[in-house]
Formats: C-alpha cells, sequence, structure tokens
C-alpha cells in the first residue's frame, strides 16, 4: 500500500474522522512497534491512575493504533501498550516481559487466538495474565472457542467502541488481579498449613519421648510399690500401708494422663480407627455400673441404669470404645456431684427406630451456659478449682470422648444449668437388618 494511503489513515483515526469497520487492512509496519518499556504492575499509581502493560497481538496497524489511542484515555488505568503482529513474535516478546492483560485478534497470519491462548498458557504456566480475544465476525462459535480456550473475555472487533474495550479491559484486569490476590493467599495458607502440620510432628514426637522416658521409670516405681504394699518386701505398719495406698493411685493418674495424651495424639494423626459391628448396649450399660460403683458408693451416689426399651436393640459400635465413653462420662457426673446425689444412664430409641440415643444425667453442680460450648475442647477445664476436691484431670477426658463419637457417626453434646445438674449425650446407629444377618 502507498505511504501515503497510509498516513492519511492516521490522520483521520488520529482526527476521529474514520468509523472503525471503514479502515483498510493495513499490513503491520515494522515502525508501529513501540520501543518495549520498564514493566509498571498496576500497584504503581500514576496521576490517580493505575499503572499496567498491555500486550496487543493483531496483524492489523491502524486497528492497533485505534486500540492504543482508545486505550490511552482510560480513567481508571494509564495503560503501557506493547503490540506484536505474530505469534512467534508475542512468544517471544512474553518470554521477556510481563503484562497484565493480552489482547489477542482471532485470526492471525500464523495461527488462530484460542492457539495463541494455550501456547502463552504453557510458557507462562499460572503466571499467565487475563486474556480478551477480537473476534472478527462477532460470531457464537469463535466466542464459544475463545472462552473454552481460557479467554477471560470476547469482543465482536467491528463493534468495538472505546467504552467497551476500556470496559473489557479493566474487568480483565481486575479479575486478574483479584486472583493473583487469591494465589498469594492460597500460597500463605498452604505454607500456614505445612508450618502447622511441622508443628503437629513435632508435638506428636514430644508425646511419644516424654511417654516413653516417663512410663519406663513409672512402671517401675509401680511395681516396687505394690511390692511393699503387698508387704513381700516384709511387714508394713497401717499407716505405711495407707501412704503408700496413696503413692500407687498417683502412679495410676500419671499413667492415666499419659495415655490419655498418647490417644489423643493418634487421633490428630488420624491413627485412630474403630471397627463397628452388631454389638449388645445392655452389656456395655453393665460393665460401666460395675467399674464405676465403688466410686459412687464413696459419696453415696445412686447410679441407676434408667428404664431401657423392652428389646434393646443391638448397635453399630465398637463396644470397647463406647464402655471408654459412657465410663468417662458417668465418672465425669460422679466427680461433680455432692455425696447423696444421683447419676442415671438413660436410653431411647429415635429418628424411626435408626437411631439409639444415650445420656448421662447427673443433679450435680452443673456448667455455666458460656462454658457449655468449650467442654469438648482439648485441655479445658470447666473450674480448675473442682480438682482440688474433686481430684486432679487434664482436660482430655471429654475431648477423647467426643472424637470416639465422631467415629460413631455420632457428636457428643451437653445440656446442663448451674446448680441443677447437667445432661450429656450422644446417638449410635441401630444395627440394620442385614448387618443382623451378616452377623449371624
Amino acid at each position: 500500500m502507498p505511504t501515503n494511503t497510509f498516513d492519511a489513515t492516521i490522520r483521520a483515526l488520529e482526527a476521529n474522522t474514520l468509523p472503525i469497520k471503514a479502515y483498510p487492512e493495513l499490513p503491520l509496519s515494522s515502525g508501529m512497534n513501540p520501543t518495549p518499556l520498564v514493566m509498571a504492575g498496576p500497584d504503581d499509581i500514576s496521576g490517580g491512575r493505575m499503572k499496567t502493560r498491555i500486550l496487543l497481538i493483531d496483524d492489523d496497524a491502524a486497528y492497533v493504533f485505534l486500540c492504543k489511542r482508545y486505550l490511552r484515555v482510560d480513567e481508571t488505568f494509564k495503560h503501557t501498550v506493547v503490540s506484536a503482529g505474530t505469534v512467534k513474535e508475542a512468544l517471544a516478546i512474553c518470554e521477556l516481559e510481563s503484562f497484565d492483560c493480552i489482547v489477542i485478534d482471532y485470526r492471525l497470519p500464523d495461527d488462530t487466538g484460542t492457539e495463541v491462548i494455550k501456547q502463552l498458557r504453557e510458557l507462562l504456566g499460572l503466571a499467565m495474565p487475563p486474556t480478551i480475544v477480537f473476534t472478527a465476525d462477532g460470531g457464537e462459535e469463535a466466542a464459544i472457542e475463545a472462552v473454552r480456550s481460557g479467554a477471560n473475555d470476547f469482543l465482536a472487533k467491528r463493534n468495538v467502541t472505546q467504552e467497551s474495550l476500556c470496559r473489557a479491559v479493566k474487568n480483565a484486569i481486575e479479575k486478574g488481579m483479584l486472583r493473583k490476590s487469591l494465589m498469594h493467599r492460597v500460597s500463605e495458607l498452604e505454607e500456614a498449613n505445612l508450618l502447622l502440620r511441622k508443628r503437629n510432628e513435632e508435638i506428636q514426637r514430644f508425646y511419644h519421648t516424654v511417654s516413653h522416658e516417663v512410663k519406663t521409670p513409672l512402671t517401675a516405681i509401680q511395681e516396687f510399690v505394690s511390692i511393699v504394699f503387698d508387704g513381700l518386701a516384709g511387714p508394713i505398719e497401717e499407716e505405711q500401708k495407707t501412704i503408700l495406698k496413696y503413692a500407687l493411685e498417683s502412679c495410676d493418674q500419671i499413667s492415666s494422663h499419659f495415655n490419655d495424651l498418647l490417644e489423643l495424639s493418634r487421633f490428630e494423626t488420624g491413627k485412630m480407627t474403630v471397627n463397628l459391628k452388631p454389638s449388645s448396649m445392655r452389656d456395655v450399660f453393665d460393665h460401666c455400673i460395675v467399674a464405676a460403683t465403688p466410686a459412687a458408693l464413696a459419696k453415696s451416689i445412686s447410679l441407676t441404669v434408667a428404664d431401657q426399651p423392652h428389646q434393646m436393640p443391638l448397635v453399630m459400635m465398637q463396644s470397647n470404645r463406647i464402655i471408654q465413653v459412657l465410663s468417662n462420662l458417668i465418672n465425669n457426673a460422679i466427680k461433680f456431684t455432692d455425696v447423696g446425689g444421683e447419676v442415671v444412664i438413660e436410653s431411647e430409641v429415635i429418628k424411626n427406630g435408626t437411631r439409639l440415643r444415650l445420656s448421662v444425667r447427673d443433679n450435680g453442680c452443673g456448667i455455666p451456659a458460656e462454658n457449655t460450648g468449650m467442654v469438648f475442647e482439648r485441655l479445658y477445664q470447666v473450674n480448675p478449682a473442682n480438682d482440688q476436691q474433686n481430684g486432679p484431670g487434664m482436660g482430655l477426658g471429654l475431648s477423647i470422648a467426643s472424637e470416639i463419637a465422631n467415629l460413631h457417626d455420632s457428636c457428643l453434646s451437653v445440656e446442663s444449668e448451674l446448680n441443677v445438674g447437667s445432661v450429656f449425650s450422644f446417638e449410635l446407629n441401630i444395627a440394620p437388618a442385614e448387618e443382623l444377618t451378616d452377623a449371624a
């Protein structure tokens, strides 16, 4: 094309007298490519406008000029536009420079716009900026193909205006900034998660190390004290026997605390599992009552099982774990109930015969309303001062019981009123008929 025709076209564009669909098809001139500028990210501000860098991939020099003119008056951003006329040129530029948005013509001399997006994505990976595709005819197929290839937006080339182009670029850049912010946040969360995992591993190692280093000599102490207590090392007086009994009880308490810590560590690492099978709830009740009776008698507390369903159904559970949960609830109820009080174990078939609700009710000191939501937290104690009169504890029992209930597809809950009493409850699945058939 003669030079005077090209110059006339540019003058018409500058004067804003040439309609967009009337521009002539002009080859990309090497003189039209601006000298690459120093990259300015969207965080940089100039005259109240954020600086951005745009890569415009189009072999039509007049259209490139028009787009630059449109973007120059954007009120939100101060754009620096770098142009490329071919896919090869665009890829070479992207290897050296970064951009906040890439605008691509659908039809290029050496490939399609959608293929350019794929190649750029392979080249840039997660650093890929948002893209906008110009479709020559505004056809639906081209638009769908552009979106499927990963374009953030598409514009019909013949209908592009200053407003539509600036709006599309603005939306794309804002989405890109949001994506970067989200990726940064995800990266921070991943780092925090990694740090937490390392801390958890350190805690697990600490639990196991302390348990081994302390329980080994503790076991030896228990054995030697038991030998003396039983008179195997020679006769002892009654007062000495009482002292040795306290020593043995203290050793048992320490051992129990370490067992709780180890149990908790297994829950934290996901190593604790249960084997659910149809089991008798009556057997569980009998075991718990026998085990807790001495403590109840010591405080003259009535420990009973309320009226049970005429035909107590079998439930899906690992019996020793449910015994552990109920025993913890019963022992806590006895611990925080005054002399002469009452502790009742209740059961009720609910939810159309599919679940069995188990509860431990007491008329003890109760829990303040503001604390009921925290009683299942690890190491939490409602009132540590109670330990002086009710025996020491670490605040792990209810947390472990809650974890076991979770493994049984249940949730441990509490209802309590201060100076009236508490009810701790959880549910178990009743064994379905097919499980009973398999068990038989």
